[in-house]
């Protein structure tokens, strides 16, 4: 596969996490150790773009809620 495929996937796999965790669980099962090797970062970089939306989803929501509580009502 090449370079440019694989970033492809990668960044598949930031924006649509889906994609990643699907490729990641189908590709890590393969024999072929360059798809395994290229499914476990998609499974990898899927699982870290959630997680950091769910931080950046909470620190939006915790900072939208601050003036409130900094203005004493």
């Amino acid at each position: 596969m090449s370079g440019g495929q694989k970033a492809l996937l990668y960044i598949l796999s930031f924006f649509v996490p889906v994609v990643g965790l699907i490729l990641g669980i189908i590709w890590m099962n393969d024999q072929d150790l360059e798809k395994k090797a290229i499914g476990k970062t998609c499974l990898i970089v899927g699982i870290v773009s959630i997680v950091l939306s769910c931080v950046c989803w909470f620190a939006a929501s915790t900072l939208s809620l601050m003036p409130a509580f900094m203005s004493g009502y």
